[in-house]
């Protein structure tokens, strides 16, 4: 029975057939259906990864109000990795699928027109027009087999791009978190931590840059015929550190299949722009997000002058959702019928938290640690120090302010009533400056908050009498 077997696996002219691959998946069967689970994936990413940025943009600004320190730097750098990466490889797929349809038509048109162009029945080209374009052109069979590389090669490099920069996060937050233990340990935790994180960082380069010295170093000394036992060891045991570090294994394959068969200097420099394109995609996303319009079109209506006009993230009644950044001091509406103005003051960690430790000495080192009604009394106190505010020019003392808990906000801070009773009807102006005694400039700088009101108590006693 074997005889039978091994002379039916024989051609006719008696040379043995070639070995069946080992592999246990056959390369050709599925490189015939490559461009079906191109198509598959590229389709189901764009949708659900235009999808993404907005959600991720509605976590962070839920998030990142409460946040302080490292914790905040964390929040910041995983938004934008995440929404430059959705939008850099969606527009990647979006390209990668028009390139697929594009072969798909070719393959159409090859298959409905098997001669491909007739350039004889082209007779409305001159002859060195007809040259040119035959030239240009080329086969429609050519045709297919570019598109065909060109999509292939767009889809691993999308691939890369996504695993590289999901890579880059995960070393990010490693580095954040060993710093915040470092500065837990030290105290001033997140100075120590902001240090700690750079310097992790820096190791990290230097030792990029000491793999690069070391090859260097070991060609150079065995071609003068020295051994470089020592450095060789030296160096592999950093590059499987290195190798822990970054997943080679995992980006490996697909890095350097295509640098190695592509322009390398040119694959490299768009890895570069590519993944620092995503970081930027993302701080823009920021950026639109507390900007009216990127566009500077307005030369007459300015941001100064709406800075003393009107904003109206200041009114509660006439916020949006692209003001979830803008968390200013906030009353109910511009007009007010009631007898008393409801003034919401919010109270921000990222800024509060670092005046509080040079402002309010009833708290230790910055942190309200009182329990009870002292505790509210505390936190009056300290962001009294911080704010001052006027109503038409006469200052406004916040000792009957009480602290709040806004859950439709998602923002805490003090909220107060003023009275209105005596006032005559028509516009007011409520001023708040933060950090009076600040500078022009930074973090810490002066705030002022101007916000115009109209007063009309006929409205309420209408309502009453009705």
């Amino acid at each position: 029975m074997q005889q039978e077997t091994d002379a039916a696996s024989r051609p006719v002219d008696g040379t043995p057939m070639p070995a069946a691959p080992s592999g246990r998946i056959s390369f050709e069967r599925l490189r015939e259906r490559s461009d079906e689970l191109e198509l598959l994936i590229s389709g189901l990413l764009v949708f659900g990864l235009f999808t993404v940025p907005g959600r991720l943009f509605d976590m962070w600004v839920s998030n990142t109000v409460h946040a302080d320190g490292v914790a905040q730097y964390a929040i910041w750098f995983g938004f934008a990795v995440g929404v430059g990466v959705s939008y850099a490889l969606a527009a990647a797929f979006m390209v990668h699928i028009a390139i697929r349809g594009y072969w798909v038509g070719l393959i159409g048109l090859k298959a409905t027109f098997p001669d491909g162009v007739r350039w004889d029945r082209l007779i409305s080209m001159g002859p060195v027009s007809r040259e040119f374009q035959r030239e240009q052109t080329g086969d429609i069979g050519q045709a297919i087999e570019r598109a065909d590389r060109m999509a292939s090669i767009l889809f691993a490099m999308s691939i890369l791009m996504a695993v590289t920069i999901a890579g880059i996060g995960v070393f990010a937050v490693a580095l954040m978190v060993l710093g915040s233990l470092t500065g837990a340990l030290f105290g001033m935790a997140d100075r120590v931590a902001l240090i700690a994180g750079g310097v992790l960082y820096l190791l990290f380069i230097a030792g990029a840059v000491a793999i690069v010295v070391c090859e260097k170093l070991i060609a150079r000394r065995e071609a003068a015929g020295r051994t470089s036992d020592g450095p060789r060891r030296a160096l592999r045991r950093l590059l499987r550190l290195y190798g822990v570090l970054v997943p080679q294994r995992l980006v490996g394959p697909m890095q350097l299949t295509l640098q190695s068969n592509l322009n390398g200097r040119a694959f490299l420099v768009v890895y570069g722009l590519v993944i620092g394109g995503a970081m930027l995609i993302g701080g823009l996303q920021v950026i639109n997000s507390m900007k009216f319009s990127l566009l500077q079109g307005y030369d007459v209506v300015t941001e100064e002058a709406v800075d003393h006009g009107m904003l109206g993230a200041h009114y509660e009644n006439m916020r949006a959702e692209h003001d979830a950044l803008l968390r200013f001091p906030m009353i109910p509406s511009d007009r007010i019928a009631e007898t008393h103005l409801r003034l919401f003051i919010p109270h921000q960690p990222q800024r509060d938290n670092v005046l509080a430790r040079r402002l309010c000495a009833r708290l230790i080192d910055g942190r309200n640690t009182a329990e009870g009604a002292p505790a509210a009394r505390n936190a009056i106190d300290c962001m009294a120090a911080m704010w001052t505010v006027t109503l038409d020019g006469v200052a406004v003392p916040l000792d009957d302010f009480v602290p709040i808990e806004r859950r439709d906000l998602g923002m805490r801070g003090l909220v107060g009533y003023i009275p209105l009773g005596e006032r005559q009807p028509g516009r007011h102006n409520l001023a708040l400056t933060w950090n009076a005694g600040g500078g022009e400039t930074g973090k810490q700088r002066r705030r002022d908050y101007r916000i115009p009101f109209w007063f009309i108590p006929q409205i309420a006693e209408r309502v009453q009498r009705d």
